[in-house]
């Protein structure tokens, strides 16, 4: 492949997720229903055309922007961890990101977004799934060298405990979600900190 095909592959792939990057803000924003490809157009200068060759129907446009987003949150997670070697400081990042701690709720107006296409879509239902299961195998592999480092004192299977702490993820970034007043980022940041803290049964002198 020559350094011209290769470089202009390179480009056009980030032309597409610069696409993707502003879509995710307008399906955040209008919700996926609502959304159209000149909604897109508007937001981002590019063609209903170029749109079109990029995703092909709306549809799949919608889908390519939830698998954008979640892979997104996925890097940004992992990015976050690489300078991180404590298992509970590992888990409060986490914690701390997937609840809207951190940066806009947009992501998780995604999320609840790409839920509802779930339901009734048996591919993103699919995709939603493989997306829970990276995390709790991220979370269960925390939780495991938590243990062997004696930082957490718990009997139950790493991967149940990671399913409970993603549980508690769902229901305290909700209503972060939602806009509730009573419940900011930070807020849900802490709280989840403090149940993930009894849930893995954390040692007193490992706490921050």
């Amino acid at each position: 492949m020559s350094d011209v095909t290769r470089n202009g592959g390179r480009r056009a792939a980030r032309k597409r997720d610069d696409v993707l990057a502003a879509a995710c803000s307008v399906v955040a924003e209008r919700g996926a229903d609502a959304t159209r490809f000149t909604d897109v157009t508007a937001a981002t200068g590019v063609g209903v055309s170029t749109l079109q060759y990029y995703f092909g129907s709306r549809e799949d446009m919608l889908i390519a922007v939830f698998r954008f987003a979640a892979q997104s949150d996925f890097d940004a997670v992992e990015a976050r961890l690489g300078g991180v070697t404590g298992p509970w400081e590992r888990l409060v990042v986490i914690a701390s990101h997937l609840t809207g701690a951190v940066g806009s709720d947009a992501g998780w107006r995604l999320w609840v977004e790409s839920w509802r296409w779930a339901l009734r879509d048996p591919d993103v239902r699919a995709e939603v799934l493989g997306d829970y299961t990276r995390w709790h195998v991220l979370i269960a592999e925390i939780i495991a060298a938590g243990v062997a480092q004696g930082v957490f004192q718990t009997d139950a299977a790493p991967m149940d405990v990671a399913r409970q702490a993603l549980a508690l993820v769902d229901g305290l970034a909700l209503p972060v979600a939602l806009g509730d007043p009573q419940v900011t980022g930070a807020m849900a940041g802490d709280l989840l900190a403090d149940a993930l803290g009894r849930l893995v049964g954390l040692r007193p002198a490992a706490a921050p």
